[in-house]
């Protein structure tokens, strides 16, 4: 019985070994000599049986130490009485010069019986070699070359200057639609023609005149009148002699007319006097009679004409004449 059984075995064995012997696998190269950085091709191959199944090595980046592949070509088959050959060709490279082998690669088969086993391909051996030099030829190695300067194409710039646009005309287009937005919610027209501005004289005495017809110290408003009264002094002040009189105290704004040439000494002495009142009665509730508000008022006004710019007409007579040609 157990002759039988060792029998068996060896049968089976010899009858794998035969299968096996059909199938063949192969590496190799295109040469066995290449330049450093020259590239060749490498390629893996298989022959089997029909109905056998045989896996070519799986390569990523490099078939071996040094060698790097380029480029992976496809998987090509081919059946031919009986037998199938498949094959697949790397483009390979090198940048270190020296000897070097491709190990045995694995091959992969699976026979009709779905036994697996594996096959190894023989080592393949090739070297890489530097460029020799021409040491007899003194011109062999030259220098490095400048740098080519790339003549300018103004045809280059029309798509830089195309976005550039684009981008300009879209900052604009954002900018109008919140100056728009500001304007409609202000309930202003968007495109409107500044007027000139007033003089500071021609402002104050309109205010006056408004005030004079509000008539606020005659109705008991004295707080109220005192208050627009010299809100006009101080922002005529401001406007006429770029003065900050308007958050100013009475103090500061004495300071500040010092070097003003308009207002003289008694104008100075009048306006502290009227700036002095107008405190009394806004902080201290001080009381006034009806003489002292008038003359208040009319101080303001005074102040105004009299400080107001000059204004210089030119008088036809006083006009150049033109020059007279000399006689001979």
């Amino acid at each position: 019985m157990y002759k039988s059984l060792t029998i068996l075995a060896l049968a089976l064995t010899l009858a794998t070994v035969e299968a096996n012997a059909q199938v063949s696998v192969r590496a190799s190269m295109d040469t066995s000599m290449m330049l450093i950085g020259d590239q060749t091709n490498f390629r893996v191959e298989a022959s089997f049986p029909e109905g056998y199944k045989v896996l070519l090595p799986v390569m990523a980046d490099t078939v071996a130490r040094g060698l790097e592949i380029v480029e992976a070509g496809a998987i090509d088959s081919a059946i031919a009485d009986g037998f199938v050959r498949i094959s697949q060709k790397y483009v390979v490279t090198n940048f270190d010069s020296g000897w070097y082998a491709v190990r045995q690669l694995p091959f992969a088969i699976v026979d009709k019986d779905g036994n697996a086993d594996t096959i190894f391909s023989e080592s393949v051996y090739y070297g890489v070699m530097t460029m020799p030099l021409d040491t007899a030829n003194p011109n062999a190695i030259c220098p490095p070359k400048p740098m080519a300067e790339a003549p300018f194409i103004f045809k280059e710039l029309t798509h830089y200057l195309k976005w550039g646009l684009l981008i300009l005309l879209a900052a604009f287009a954002v900018v109008f639609a919140v100056y728009a937005l500001i304007k409609h919610k202000r309930n202003e027209p968007i495109f409107v023609k500044p007027k000139p501005q007033e003089p500071a004289h021609v402002v104050a005495l309109r205010q006056l005149d408004e005030l004079k017809e509000q008539k606020l110290w005659q109705r008991g408003l004295v707080k109220e009148f005192y208050s627009s009264l010299t809100d006009i002094a101080r922002g005529y002040l401001n406007g006429r002699f770029g003065l900050q009189a308007m958050e100013s105290t009475t103090s500061e704004i004495m300071q500040m007319t010092k070097d003003v040439p308009e207002i003289d000494k008694d104008l100075r002495k009048n306006l502290q006097d009227l700036l002095e009142r107008a405190d009394f009665v806004k902080f201290a509730k001080a009381q006034t009679v009806a003489n002292e508000n008038e003359a208040s008022f009319d101080f303001v006004e005074h102040f105004v004409l009299t400080t107001k710019p000059i204004e210089q007409l030119r008088d036809d007579d006083d006009a150049e004449a033109p020059e007279q040609p000399e006689k001979e």
